[in-house]
């Protein structure tokens, strides 16, 4: 139902199925190899559409509507199991009635061949125009699944959802205007948090490009890695976050190339996320900044749930916990990072009292 940019468990190879079953074509033929310029191509662009999909996310956020598959947290939030029937839809009822779903099926149909449905022999404007009706696609299913949530939700389990998204920054790669409404923000404190997203956002552009370009860089020296085992079938099924992990494991400990870009793309990652987090501490309150620290150095147990969760989403198990080491998978934002920089922290916390904005 939702983008997992963030699941480092998501194979980036079958992800481009769910646009190709919606035009009934996935079950026709047998997707190219990964490693095809073809699936190249709709992997970046998936990428960059999931990258984009969560800047842009101003309501219920999609990688807490994924983690209420899980039953604890579904307990943490009091999720009830009507509530989860709606949860569980992979297309919302609605959307099979939206004309621009239906134009978008229509288009990519006529462009494509039932004998090369993924596009592997297409020319590369055809390729191009498959590319943009799975962006628009998705976007399409991922508003509306965001949209059908964030209607049954009660009051409180939004704040509670807003709560732990804050009390989480850390395990978060951008934490966004939409989360700090847990603190009761102002609309001024909303102007200006939206604000400041739009001056950083041609900054995120940029980092999102390099982040792409980096990111398939490590799935393709995967990839080799899973052929040279035997084929994707190797590692599908029951053992394949096992297989999954084995593998970047030895990347990252045999090849300098792969433990050099992860590792680029931590820090840049790390820093983006800091400038843009800093900077919207500052539009808060005194009042608000202690209740944001209180949050995160005391979160409460709902909370405390999806920091957890979200750990394990993203290979941070106890095993590696203890031993400092963290496998990264597709797209994973490393975990364990400071929510607030310590040197920020200690100005802001010796700042004289400034009451309200």
């Amino acid at each position: 139902m939702t983008i997992k940019l963030l699941n480092g468990k998501l194979l980036l190879a079958v992800s481009c199925l769910l646009f190709f079953s919606t035009i009934g074509l996935s079950q026709q033929a047998a997707p190219p190899s990964p490693r095809d310029p073809v699936m190249q191509e709709f992997m970046k662009n998936q990428l960059k559409t999931g990258g984009r999909l969560f800047w842009d996310e101003q309501r219920t956020n999609s990688l807490a509507i994924s983690l209420m598959m899980d039953s604890e947290i579904r307990t943490a939030w009091n999720i009830s199991d009507e509530q989860y029937k709606t949860i569980q839809s992979p297309i919302p009822m609605e959307m099979l009635e939206n004309p621009e779903y239906k134009k978008i099926q229509e288009e990519a149909r006529l462009l494509s061949n039932a004998d090369d449905p993924f596009g592997t022999n297409a020319d590369r404007e055809t390729r191009r125009k498959l590319m943009d009706l799975e962006a628009k696609m998705i976007l399409l299913m991922e508003n509306a699944s965001v949209d059908a949530i964030d209607k049954i939700l009660t009051p409180e389990q939004k704040r509670k959802i807003q709560e732990a998204h804050l009390a989480s920054m850390s395990e978060i790669p951008i934490t966004l205007p939409n989360a700090f409404e847990a603190l009761d923000l102002s609309d001024a404190q909303r102007q200006q948090m939206d604000g400041i997203k739009k001056e950083l956002e041609p900054e995120f552009e940029t980092h999102l490009e390099q982040f792409v370009d980096r990111q398939m860089i490590l799935e393709n020296k995967f990839f080799a890695e899973v052929e040279r085992r035997g084929g994707f079938a190797s590692i599908i099924g029951e053992g394949m976050d096992g297989m999954d992990e084995a593998i970047r494991k030895k990347l990252l400990a045999e090849d300098p190339e792969y433990k050099r870009i992860q590792d680029a793309i931590q820090s840049q990652s790390q820093a983006f996320s800091e400038k843009f987090r800093t900077k919207m501490f500052d539009v808060l309150t005194d009042a608000q900044w202690a209740r944001l620290q209180q949050l995160i150095d005391n979160p409460p147990e709902h909370a405390k749930v999806f920091r957890k969760k979200l750990r394990e989403q993203q290979g941070k198990s106890e095993a590696n916990e203890k031993s400092s080491v963290w496998i990264p998978g597709p797209g994973a934002w490393q975990p364990g990072s400071s929510a607030i920089p310590e040197q920020y922290r200690q100005e802001r916390n010796s700042r004289f009292p400034r009451g309200g904005n």
